[in-house]
């Protein structure tokens, strides 16, 4: 189910950046293909110059989250098949709270704040640590996006899952695996960053 593919389809990422994220799949790229092709110039782009058209047979990997100031947590604005089936419920309209659960919601709220605060990119992966040969069971790419207001408050999402993401004894929603990279870093590909 996961899948990895080459470089050179995602022409809107910038070289470096392919670089530090070798080992990522092809869902995980082309969801950073496209935000990067949304920037135009821009440090982070709008939500509404997202085409999802370019995310093509991945859209059902895709979720997006905004954050709700008053409730000081995210919430599920869109999620797709694949998304809902890895955590074995439809999670549109929950909080991120909702969605991780109370144990680890503290942690995974820092790291997600972080993304539209900073901002910055964060790619993740998830092994399966206790079979005899290490598997990959799981990819996350997450970016910021502007509101219609212009405030860095969405995050667009792709998480591309072997396996459901709900089994807490062996899954923890908050992986260790992570790359952090800050979008003032991420070179415009068309144009220069502003």
């Amino acid at each position: 189910r996961l899948s990895h593919s080459g470089m050179t389809a995602f022409p809107h990422i910038p070289a470096d950046v392919r670089q530090k994220l070798h080992d990522a799949g092809a869902p995980a790229l082309a969801l950073l293909n496209c935000w990067c092709g949304m920037r135009k110039g821009r440090t982070v782009p709008a939500r509404r110059d997202l085409d999802p058209s370019q995310l093509g047979r991945f859209l059902s990997k895709v979720y997006l989250y905004e954050y709700d100031a008053t409730l000081g947590d995210f919430v599920c604005r869109l999620a797709g098949e694949e998304v809902n089936d890895a955590w074995n419920a439809r999670i549109r309209g929950k909080t991120f709270r909702e969605v991780v659960g109370d144990d680890h919601h503290a942690a995974a709220l820092t790291r997600w704040r972080a993304v539209i605060e900073t901002p910055l990119v964060q790619f993740g992966t998830m092994k399966d640590e206790k079979a005899r040969v290490k598997k990959l069971v799981g990819e996350r790419m997450i970016a910021p996006l502007r509101d219609d207001n212009g405030d860095v408050r969405l995050i667009l999402g792709i998480g591309d899952y072997g396996v459901r993401q709900s089994d807490r004894d062996w899954i923890p929603p908050v992986w260790n695996a992570v790359i952090r990279i800050p979008c003032d870093e991420i070179a415009n590909v068309e144009g220069n960053a502003s």
